[in-house]
């Protein structure tokens, strides 16, 4: 009897349900001035799911999240992180079903998408990033890397978005690795590295210092350091000890395996530590580091064939560790640094001088600014403290190098639920606003990233859609997600890097076009 009794208890409950929903006003019931209770229609309860939201079927079809190395839900570890790039991948057969649902479940009043969003400049002059290409197009026979600073919100953790845009940018212009990166990862494991860091490792950023014992703002590039002693010890009777050990992943992009020197950004140790390279199991150097107050760099030349790197530390008084680069030894390098919980106006509280010195070690020629989502949640009636606030970051970043480029991202299409279905924040477009505005008060380049996922109402589409390009948060893409992103952004980075090389080689026939 117990089932049919249980059975009968959800019945009368979901019959209460259904006739409060019947009978509850659509406007909903006051009981004060300040705030209304509503309740969604029957309606909304049995056909939430067939709301009608909009079509990106074409941009799907024109950026598939597929025809890479890797399949995100059903990762093959057979396939080689070392595989020839230049090979056609292989096509994901999920797309096909992508396509054919997206064009049924949005299959309702079609608006108009540019599914390939252009890049903006201020007065619509493409000179803004002129350095920046101009280093592209020498970057095969430069003997230096051209790095890239790819800065975001919790929206780029995990390499997502980075890793795509480095791994075409590599395989047109060289080089290889995943650049920059803290001594353990800040909040979740990178797609594209398996870092396995000791545990007495900790990292610290800007946010800690109320809380912590150090009281500098040392953070470098990163906006971090990490240690794996303590700030005071007492020298004499105690030996630390650390390492992270660094193996290829499975499900990375081809590129992300072919690096050929690893670098590490440390100082302020107070008492001198042994440091040793081991490359498979081997060890490839040993060397005791003085102390020192002062930011230093040890750089290594790595087998090529190495499929596991491990570092060792040991000392009585360890270093602050400002990064680890894994690069090639041309072409460009792409550092993927996620913030969480940041709206991109943290660097001007750091120590600049200091930021300044890391930066100017690291040859970096643009920046990537991707923030945002961490502003929508607080709604106001304008947002110019913001476009203030990021302008002043803007200014300072640029501030760095007369030939640093920036690129701005604007915010994501976010949603919440309201009255059975979900909405856009009624703020987005005022914080996207604030970012353009201060993009090109300070001469920077602007992309569109709400515009060029649909606009308006587009979120629940990427969240619906089949596989999901967005996570259930109606926040954050979702690993395919995030490559359809990245691939509308470097298509028109790099439609705009033919243009320039179009008009600045004199000799149209030799024109260093590449195709995309």
């Amino acid at each position: 009897m117990r089932p049919l009794k249980i059975f009968i208890f959800f019945l009368i409950i979901l019959t209460i349900i259904g006739l409060i929903a019947y009978f509850y006003p659509d406007s909903g019931i006051s009981p004060g001035k300040n705030f209304t209770l509503t309740f969604p229609s029957l309606t909304d309860i049995i056909h939430e799911q067939k709301k009608q939201y909009k079509d990106i079927s074409k941009i799907v079809k024109d950026n598939p999240p597929s025809d890479t190395t890797i399949n995100f839900f059903h990762t093959s570890f057979k396939d080689s992180a070392k595989k020839d790039s230049n090979k056609v991948a292989h096509q994901d057969t999920s797309l096909k079903k992508s396509k054919d649902t997206a064009q049924k479940k949005y299959s309702g009043k079609k608006q108009k998408i540019n599914s390939r969003k252009k890049l903006e400049y201020p007065e619509d002059n493409i000179s803004v990033l002129a350095p920046f290409f101009k280093s592209l197009e020498n970057a095969p026979s430069n003997n230096k890397l051209t790095r890239i600073l790819h800065y975001g919100d919790s929206q780029i953790e995990g390499d997502r978005i980075s890793s795509y845009i480095r791994n075409q940018l590599q395989k047109k212009f060289g080089g290889g690795g995943i650049g920059l990166f803290p001594a353990i990862p800040p909040f979740s494991n990178s797609m594209s590295v398996k870092l396995n860091s000791s545990n007495n490792w900790e990292r610290y950023t800007i946010r800690d210092m109320k809380s912590s014992s150090f009281k500098h703002k040392r953070f470098g590039t990163l906006l971090s350091f990490s240690r794996y002693s303590p700030f005071y010890s007492n020298y004499q009777d105690k030996v630390y000890k650390a390492s992270i050990n660094i193996k290829e992943s499975p499900i990375a992009f081809n590129k992300a395996s072919n690096f050929k020197r690893c670098k590490i950004f440390f100082g302020f140790n107070r008492k001198p530590f042994i440091i040793k390279i081991k490359e498979d199991n081997e060890v490839s150097d040993a060397e005791m580091v003085p102390s020192t107050n002062k930011l230093k760099t040890m750089e290594w030349k790595l087998d090529p064939t190495t499929d596991k790197l491990s570092i060792t530390f040991e000392g009585m008084h360890g270093p602050e560790v400002y990064g680890i680069a894994l690069d090639g030894e041309k072409g460009v390098a792409l550092d993927n640094i996620p913030l969480r919980g940041s709206s991109g106006t943290d660097f001007t509280k750091t120590d600049q001088s200091f930021f300044k010195e890391m930066f100017n070690k690291l040859n970096v020629k643009l920046i990537i600014m991707h923030f945002g989502v961490n502003i929508v949640p607080s709604s106001r009636k304008n947002y110019d403290f913001y476009e203030k606030r990021l302008y002043q970051q803007l200014q300072f970043l640029k501030s760095l190098d007369d030939e640093l480029s920036i690129i701005v991202m604007g915010v994501s299409d976010m949603s919440k639920k309201t009255e059975g279905h979900y909405e856009s924040y009624s703020n987005i477009e005022k914080i996207r606003d604030a970012q353009k505005n201060a993009a090109f008060k300070a001469k920077c380049a602007f992309w569109d990233t709400y515009e060029a996922m649909g606009g308006k109402n587009s979120m629940p589409s990427w969240v619906f859609a089949d596989p999901p390009l967005a996570r259930k948060d109606f926040t954050h893409f979702t690993y395919k997600g995030s490559v359809v992103i990245a691939k509308m952004f470097y298509k028109a980075l790099i439609n705009d890097y033919n243009k320039y090389v179009q008009e600045t080689t004199p000799d149209t026939s030799s024109t260093k076009n590449i195709n995309q």
